[in-house]
């Protein structure tokens, strides 16, 4: 029953997943680690009232599919698609110059504290105390790979998950009135180049992730993806997000350098890879060669930016060819 647990659990941080990111100043913002390396915020409860993202919801309930997490999600009254309004997850090094990296997923919206405890509970699961409240440590796996996982729900409001330590210290910072993340200058003084009224976004200092096992990448299946990910190794920080307008999915990114040749790299790669990906889809997908010209690559003196637009019914039929 403790691995069925684990299995129930982990299904359950994942059918969020996919959103990889209260208000920005307080809640679950206010938990990220001041020395976190990348940070991904999603707004679930924008998202929820959107047409455009209807089909995303769609797959946060395939959890269900799971038996051990159907169950566990049925005793603790918990809708992950309906009750959880703001997903927060920031990965933090656990040494300056080490490999190893920490978790921490908090979650803003509505939860039956009493009910999830008495799943919990009903599972083996086993609950510690601290001086800034209670969390659940997780059934142990695989050392190697999967650590040590806990779960707190500070209140009704909001619930924290990761590996032991960065809950623990994820309520000790509550209790002390959050780590100042957004003020605290580093990786947090990027987020001013995040369209603020984004819908979902995802902040990496590349520089100090690089040296993390498992820091977020770029996939290299491709030619374009191979080259864009070497521009972005000289690059000291990423940022990706999307904007659901409703009628359009709007999506943006930007990187930063303190060198106009590296500028100039990533400048000409992204430019590259649009025009690749333009030839890729011309026969097989005509109509998506103008969506790819909605996007647009500027430059200023210290970073590289690419916007665009992919309009709902475009998106539709992306989704509707993925499925076949």
């Amino acid at each position: 029953m403790k691995i069925e647990m684990r299995h129930a659990f982990a299904a359950a941080i994942l059918a969020l997943a996919p959103f990889a990111i209260g208000a920005e100043q307080g809640g679950a913002m206010s938990l990220v680690p001041r020395d976190a390396v990348s940070v991904g915020v999603v707004h679930l409860a924008e998202m929820r009232t959107s047409p455009l993202s209807a089909m995303l919801f769609k797959q946060t309930d395939s959890v269900s599919a799971h038996g051990d997490a159907e169950r566990f999600l049925n005793d603790a009254g918990l809708q992950p698609s309906k009750d959880i309004d703001l997903v927060v997850v920031a990965l933090t090094p656990v040494s300056a110059l080490g490999t190893d990296s920490r978790t921490l997923v908090a979650a803003e919206g509505r939860f039956n504290t009493d009910r999830l405890k008495q799943a919990l509970r009903s599972r083996g699961v086993a609950e510690k105390k601290t001086d800034h409240g209670s969390y659940f440590l997780l059934p142990e796996g695989d050392k190697e790979k999967d650590g040590r996982g806990a779960v707190a729900f500070a209140d009704a409001h909001l619930a924290i998950a990761g590996d032991e330590a960065s809950v623990v210290q994820a309520l000790a910072d509550r209790a002390s009135g959050g780590t100042a993340f957004t003020t605290a200058g580093g990786l947090a003084h990027e987020l001013r180049r995040i369209d603020p009224h984004a819908t979902a976004w995802a902040l990496v200092d590349v520089t100090r992730a690089q040296r993390l096992a498992n820091a977020p990448h770029i996939g290299s299946r491709t030619s374009s993806a191979q080259q864009i990910n070497a521009a972005l190794n000289h690059v000291s920080t990423v940022a990706l997000w999307a904007v659901d307008g409703g009628s359009e999915l709007r999506l943006g990114g930007f990187g930063v350098a303190n060198d106009a040749e590296t500028l100039q790299l990533l400048e000409d790669t992204l430019r590259g890879g649009l025009a690749a990906l333009r030839l890729a889809v011309q026969d097989k997908s005509p109509d998506l060669v103008s969506v790819l010209r909605r996007f647009d690559v500027k430059r200023t003196d210290d970073s590289v930016t690419i916007s665009g637009s992919v309009p709902a019914e475009s998106l539709k039929k992306l989704s509707e060819n993925h499925t076949r």
